[in-house]
Order: C-alpha cells, then structure tokens, then sequence
C-alpha cells in the first residue's frame, strides 16, 4: 500500500491545462495528509475539465484503493492500463487492485503478460503464488517457492531429532494450527520432534502426543539433527499430493480433559443444537480515519442476527463475553457468552468449550484451525477473495474432513452467506 502512495505522488502525466495539473497537486497533497473528502474534490474536478487525463484516473483510482473501494477503484486502474499498459505504476494497481478484490483470473494474466510466469520482481512473486497455490497450479507454484530442503518421505526419520521452525513472521496463530499436522507426520515417520513456536500456543500444543518438546520462539534454537522451517506456502506445495481427498490425520489438536469436564457443566442441559460461533478476525486500521475497522474476513456482530431466529439452537461465543458486541447478542435468548474465556492459556478453555457443542460457524480466523485440528463440524464463512489455502470454487476443504465452506459472491457481501448458512442450520435441526 505504502508503494502504491509513492507511486501516485510521483505519476506525472503531460499537462493539459495548468488549471488541471494545480488540481491534481492539491489533491496528491490532500491525500498525503489522509483527508479523503479534499482529494475526492480535487481530482473528481480535475476529471471533470479533461475526462482522458490519466493523473486524474490514476489518483482517483488510488483514494477509492485506500477507502477500501477496490470495486470502484477497479475501473479507474482499468481505464489508465488501457490507455499505456506498459507503464509500470498502471500495471502494478490494476494488477493489486484485482487480486485484492478476488478477480484472480484477471490478476493472474496481467502479471503473466508483463512479469511471466516465474517474476524476477519479488512482489509480483508473492502475488502470483497464491494464485497458483489457489488454483492447485503445482506446477507453476513449485518454480517459485521451493520446498527441496522439507522432508516427504523421501529419507529415513528414524531415531532422528527433527526442529519444526515455525517462528516465521509470516506465521499467524492458525497457521501454526494448520501446520503442526506436519509434525505428526514426522513423527508417524520416527522422528522425534521439537516445535519452536511463538509462546502463547506452548499450552495448546503440550497436548499433542507427536511432540517431544516444544520450545518459545523468544529462546535460542535448539540443535537437532534436523532443522524444517515451514509457511503455509511451504506445507501446501509439499503436502500438494495429499490435497485431493479429505486428510486422514484429523483429530490432531487436543482439549484438555479436565478442562473439557468443566466445560460440559456450562452448556445448557436441554436437547437443542448446539452451536458455537465467531464473528471477529484480523482488524485493519482504516488509511484516512485512522480508525480501528474489522478486517475483510470479519463481520459486524449484528450481520449474524438472522441465524439466531432459527428455533431450537442454543448459540455460544467463541469470544469472551466482555467484548461490547458480543454483550449486544446476548441480548437473544438463545445467545450465551462467557467472561474471561481461555484464562487457562490461549484457545485451552475455547478447544474444550468446542469439544461441547455440535457445530462451529466462524469467520476465516483462528478459531476456524483450532476446530478442523480438533475434528469438529465447522462451517467457515470466506470473502470473496479468500486465502489460497481454501484453494477455488469448494466448499468442503482437503485440509479438514469436518469443515464445510460458506463464500461470498462479491466481495465485503455477507447477506447471501449468511442466508445460506441459515437455511443450512435449518434443514439440520427440522
């Protein structure tokens, strides 16, 4: 995003009238100083006296980028790609902007058409490899992320020490969920395993029984005779063979025993359904605002209210009842929540409070691992432009054999998902 500011400021296009170029300085530094309004104002005057002017159509593409726009901004970057489609600054917005709103397909071909199908330019890399992943390209994916130093049965384990480095930045809290069946495979091969993790999942992994040791990501590395450092990216091209058929190694995440026993005296004792849900993922800070907003995984809470008329369901939090808008779903009957959940140690009190109920309904977030890892039935509700790694057009996911897939038709759109979920819950409970 940061690039994309740069570039703006610094695209000239020939000057057509001073008037026009006067505007378009003003609305560069309108948008320098994150007031959306006066940038809006400037440039919609400055297209307004000369429709072509390509400054005008870029910087206006750029405001509607940083409002989260795409859809509106999509048409600007279009317009300025047609117009010189070998200029880079045009090539690189049409092409993010796309991949932002899921036109993937689109993506895919302007980058091919200028970069190839193995970019030198490291950012467009990034970019095309999740297409490629999403679309299970394995051949392409495989020329731009390599995986020749992992294990895949390809040598014997047996007696040895092995390190699963999961300490990568780029590894969020249900990466790690997702990745950590990779140890259970090395140990199922002999190895002895040690998982380097970040700190706060040491107690939920403690319970995983293919795991020797597991150390924090803050303390030195230990040695072992073997050392596999693994992203998301890495698993999928290594693991590609396996993603054709629902994983056989589901349960391999754990809730405590004696958790799971509390747990079970919290739940309602009636015969209703029984339904967890999680309405929060990865918020983001809006460009202009400044303001905290739910990221586009997320949903407001009051988007889930249709679910909540469907008879004979008892519904719980995954999130602690003090959140604000959780206490504003309470306010239904059948919505319960719970203060100071996972006291015990992050996701220990929400993996046995799983364990308890007969369905998980989530947004694409931690929860969403921490259920498909423990076996549960959950439905996950995905954006538009989803992650790779619940690959295209499925609604079942090779990663979890209890998962089912709810996506969005257009991008930030969750009413049909919502609708479709509904009437999911309602045919299981007639």
């Amino acid at each position: 995003m940061k690039k994309l500011l740069f570039t703006l400021i610094f695209v000239a296009s020939n000057c057509c009238a001073d008037s026009v170029e006067m505007l378009i300085k003003k609305g560069q530094l309108a948008l320098q100083q994150k007031n959306k309004t006066a940038a809006m104002q400037h440039f919609t005057q400055a297209l307004a006296r000369d429709p072509n002017h390509l400054g005008a159509l870029f910087n206006l593409g750029a405001v509607h980028y940083y409002a989260q726009e795409g859809y509106d901004a999509l048409p600007f970057f279009k317009q300025c790609y047609e117009h010189n489609n070998n200029h880079a600054p045009y090539i690189y917005a049409y092409a993010m902007t796309a991949n932002h709103m899921g036109e993937f397909d689109l993506a895919r071909n302007i980058i091919e058409k200028h970069h190839g199908a193995e970019p030198q330019n490291s950012e467009m890399r990034t970019k095309l490899l999740p297409i490629y992943l999403r679309n299970m390209d394995w051949y392409y994916a495989s020329k731009l992320c390599r995986v020749d130093d992992l294990w895949w049965h390809n040598e014997d384990l047996r007696n040895k020490t092995v390190l699963l480095d999961l300490s990568s930045e780029w590894n969020g809290l249900g990466d790690v969920m997702q990745i950590i069946r990779y140890a259970k495979h090395l140990y199922q091969a002999g190895a002895q395993v040690t998982a380097y993790v970040r700190i706060e999942l040491i107690p939920l992994l403690e319970l995983c029984p293919y795991l020797a040791h597991i150390v924090a990501a803050n303390q030195p590395k230990p040695s072992c005779d073997k050392t596999y450092s693994i992203t998301m990216d890495r698993l999928t091209v290594c693991m590609h063979e396996t993603l054709y058929a629902p994983s056989k190694n589901v349960p391999y995440l754990y809730a405590d025993h004696s958790l799971s026993e509390q747990w079970s005296t919290k739940i309602k004792p009636d015969q209703n359904f029984k339904v967890g849900f999680c309405f929060q993922s990865t918020k983001m800070r809006d460009y202009f605002s400044g303001a905290i907003l739910p990221g586009p995984r997320a949903m407001e809470a009051d988007q889930l209210m249709p679910l909540f008329s469907v008879p004979g369901i008892n519904f719980y939090s995954l999130q602690t009842g003090e959140n604000a808008q959780v206490k504003q779903l309470c306010t239904h009957d059948n919505v319960h929540a719970f203060d100071h959940l996972d006291a015990a140690g992050a996701f220990m009190d929400t993996a046995a409070l799983m364990k308890q109920l007969d369905l998980i309904i989530t947004v694409d977030t931690s929860i969403a691992h921490l259920a498909g890892g423990l076996g549960v039935n959950v439905w996950v509700m995905l954006p538009h432009a989803g992650d790779f790694r619940w690959f295209s057009n499925r609604s079942d996911s090779p990663w979890y054999p209890t998962m089912k897939l709810f996506r969005q038709i257009k991008q930030g759109e969750w009413h049909d998902v919502i609708q479709a979920v509904k009437s999911a819950l309602e045919k299981i409970t007639l």
